[in-house]
């Protein structure tokens, strides 16, 4: 009975140190492989910019993720921007200031499917090396702190375009895009801007909701200039927008905005100015 037991447990370890050899070589040949990943083109690259076929760019390198979009933690919609373009910015602020964890690093290394080919011909590796030189050079030039990483570190907005969505059930209600500058909103516009199946942005004057789409005009309006806290008006949207047409100042729904508003906060800079 021992022996069976003896030799079942040898022919148990022989199997997982086999198991972890076979691994241990997929690893070393997926290391070898990747300076011979196929180049992808930004317009091949773009082609792919939905959930059905999602691929995004991340410091050189190009990963189709689409298997993953319907894990990713948030909502479809976060991911879904990234979708076809160079995402380095997104992986690099995941909140402002902050990268993705290592351990996320790991999980999108299995979908990594190419390097990027930039239009310019230059390697990515190129670009890196001018970016760390550059950094350096303006360190001697200024030894204070940068005041971007001053300002992450305080938990302050960065300066920058910011892009964020309100979303109920998976449907997209609102889509913002501003810039920051100073901590003030510049430039609001909407992308998208729906309710139960009706495009607000669509409609023409005379229209029925019309009058909303007018009083979300105003938000943009009002805000510019503004310090990024003034948004908290807006849960009393008459303070912010006038009554037009009979529409009174709740039609607004001004919580929904400040939502977006908020979620383009969290997810950090879109891009840089």
């Amino acid at each position: 009975m021992n022996k069976i037991a003896y030799t079942a447990f040898v022919a148990f370890v022989s199997s997982v140190l086999s198991l972890l050899a076979v691994n241990a070589l997929s690893l070393a040949g997926e290391e070898r492989d990747a300076d011979e990943l196929p180049l992808i083109t930004l317009d091949e690259l773009a082609e792919h910019d939905s959930a059905e076929s999602c691929w995004k760019a991340i410091h050189g390198r190009v990963y189709d993720i689409t298997r993953y979009v319907p894990d990713h933690p948030t909502d479809e919609a976060v991911i879904r921007e990234w979708c076809g373009k160079e995402a380095s910015e997104g992986w690099d602020n995941k909140r402002p200031g902050v990268p993705h964890s290592p351990r996320a690093q790991d999980r999108l290394e299995r979908y990594l499917i190419g390097r990027l080919e930039r239009s310019d011909a230059a390697p990515w590796e190129a670009v890196v090396v001018e970016s760390v030189a550059d950094s350096t050079e303006a360190q001697e030039r200024e030894p204070s702190v940068d005041e971007r990483l001053a300002r992450a570190l305080l938990g302050l907005p960065l300066d920058g375009h910011y892009r964020g969505v309100f979303t109920d059930r998976g449907s997209i209600q609102i889509n913002v895009t501003f810039d920051l500058r100073d901590g003030r909103i510049h430039a609001l516009e909407y992308r998208h801007l729906a309710y139960r199946g009706v495009d607000y942005l669509a409609l023409e004057e005379g229209d029925e909701g019309y009058a909303v789409l007018l009083q979300h005009r105003q938000i943009a309006e009002r805000l510019e200039g503004e310090p990024v806290t003034r948004i908290f008006a807006l849960y009393e949207p008459e303070r912010v927008v006038d009554d037009i047409d009979g529409f009174s100042g709740a039609t607004l729904r001004g919580g929904k905005v400040i939502s977006a508003i908020r979620d383009a906060l969290n997810r950090g800079v879109y891009s840089w100015p």
